[in-house]
């Protein structure tokens, strides 16, 4: 049988290289994507794509293929590289650098394919990683500027932290992200960000607290369960397996108590350790029933921020600095931020304490 143009080529090229994953269409309408491993007069030895990391070898009859697709790697490299924008938020110099060596890579490995959009790309990458240089931050898929940011540093870092918060929950993370929401709002409460996030998080808490209550209504079952699983071991097993349980349950303890002097609020769970099953469903119950009564804040600690550094950046006078500053504090402003607005005010233009 005579051999087909692609598959001559790739037998050849398999001896030195990786081979391509190619579309191999069967007669009866099967779709197959992978590569040759071996041939022989009848057939084709295919390492077939099962899954993204799996795979597995199948032979097919070349009597029973109908069309055989070569993969183009050049246009298959550049799939990738088009990816690389529009560049996510928060990425840092070292992130842009990264990508911006993927994308010149490409450009001397694949010389002349999609040359005009790879430039493109580059050049993209480029403008922003220099706004990134010079102290921006990209935020919502726009680069904040760092004398946008300087004005609007408390609401910005809000917006940051709300959106590693976001994250976490979307990667299922939710003791992380609940933790890290109880740092947030000490910090950012009177935020439109910590506003726009709380609905989240009251999503959130049911749901982690659901979980928790779930563990706590099968303990007793569990326990008895591993306990019956004690007394059929032998005697020699069962003292090892016993002392394996005790020190689980004394790091348990220790951890416990760890997370509790360091009022984390919400405490790692374990299946097996009760203290830390009730400790959260009391802090959680806890923190619905403050949700529940808590008022949206009068005062907007971002647009008071705003405001008092817009009057230092344009050369205020000194009573009305102060008095900028003063309502920053009142709108509940974080004192690290409030020291930003201290340390960039003239020494007369300072909020009494």
């Amino acid at each position: 049988m005579k051999k087909h143009p692609f598959a001559a080529a790739l037998s050849c090229l398999t001896l030195a290289f990786p081979a391509a994953a190619d579309t191999f269409l069967l007669k009866d309408g099967t779709s197959l994507k992978g590569s040759i491993l071996r041939e022989d007069p009848t057939s084709y030895t295919l390492e077939v794509n099962v899954t993204k990391s799996i795979k597995d070898e199948r032979v097919v009859a070349k009597a029973d293929i109908k069309k055989i697709t070569a993969e183009n790697l050049d246009l298959t490299a550049f799939a990738a590289i088009e990816k690389l924008i529009p560049a996510p938020d928060l990425l840092t110099a070292a992130d842009y650098e990264s990508r911006i060596r993927t994308v010149e890579k490409f450009l001397i490995d694949h010389r002349g394919t999609k040359s005009k959009e790879t430039k493109d790309i580059l050049a993209e990458l480029k403008a922003e990683a220099n706004e990134i240089l010079a102290g921006g931050i990209k935020l919502a898929g726009k680069i904040v500027p760092q004398s946008e940011y300087r004005t609007n540093a408390y609401e910005i870092d809000a917006r940051i932290q709300a959106a590693k918060i976001r994250r976490l929950v979307g990667d299922s993370m939710h003791l992380q992200a609940l933790r890290e929401f109880v740092a947030f709002d000490r910090l950012f409460h009177n935020t439109s960000a910590c506003a726009a996030l709380a609905p989240l998080i009251k999503q959130v808490i049911p749901f982690h607290m659901t979980e928790t209550e779930q563990a706590l209504s099968t303990l007793d079952a569990r326990i008895k369960e591993r306990e019956l699983g004690l007394q059929r071991m032998s005697p020699a097993d069962r003292p090892r397996t016993e002392n394996a349980i005790l020190e689980e349950t004394a790091e348990l303890a220790a951890r416990f108590k760890s997370e509790k002097d360091a009022k984390l609020g919400w405490v790692t769970t374990h299946p097996f350790f009760k203290p830390s099953l009730d400790e959260t469903m009391t802090f959680g119950k806890g923190e619905l029933a403050r949700w529940s009564t808590l008022k949206t804040p009068l005062l907007d600690g971002g647009k008071a921020f705003r405001d008092a550094m817009m009057l230092i950046e344009n050369k205020g006078t000194p009573a009305a600095i102060t008095a900028a500053i003063t309502a920053a504090k009142t709108a509940g402003v974080a004192p690290r931020y409030l020291a930003i607005l201290e340390a960039a005010a003239p020494p007369s233009g300072k909020a009494s304490s």
